[in-house]
């Protein structure tokens, strides 16, 4: 009939450990065990306290490309990449860094928060 597919499930299996571990650690924490639907603690992926963060692992998400087009853009001016999605009739935007620029991006938003602050007060 038709050939048995032979599916890497141990390969993919690692594969998302690895991200959800590699990202919890990031926070100080430990990836859920059981995550999903059959953790009793929590659904998120990790154990951290304060953020539920769900870890996505896929071959060439859309996301990632338009992400890659900023990056290249942003390199030329030498600036912080920053990939703003809005979705039309919600509230909130969606920002997305990767992780190598977060530190960069978190340190600069506050201090151009503050700056505009102190402008704010001295006027």
């Amino acid at each position: 009939m038709y050939p048995k597919l032979q599916l890497d499930t141990e390969t993919k299996m690692k594969s998302w450990k690895k991200l959800e571990q590699k990202v919890a650690r990031l926070r100080g924490t430990e990836r859920t065990p059981l995550s999903g639907g059959n953790s009793k603690q929590t659904r998120s992926d990790t154990l951290d306290d304060t953020f539920f963060i769900e870890c996505k692992l896929r071959k060439d998400p859309a996301i990632w490309n338009l992400y890659e087009q900023v990056e290249e853009l942003a390199k030329k001016e030498n600036k912080i990449p920053v990939l703003v999605i809005k979705k039309k009739g919600k509230h909130g935007e969606l920002f997305i860094v990767i992780d190598r620029y977060l530190k960069a991006f978190i340190e600069n938003w506050e201090a151009k928060n503050e700056k505009d602050k102190s402008n704010n007060q001295n006027q």
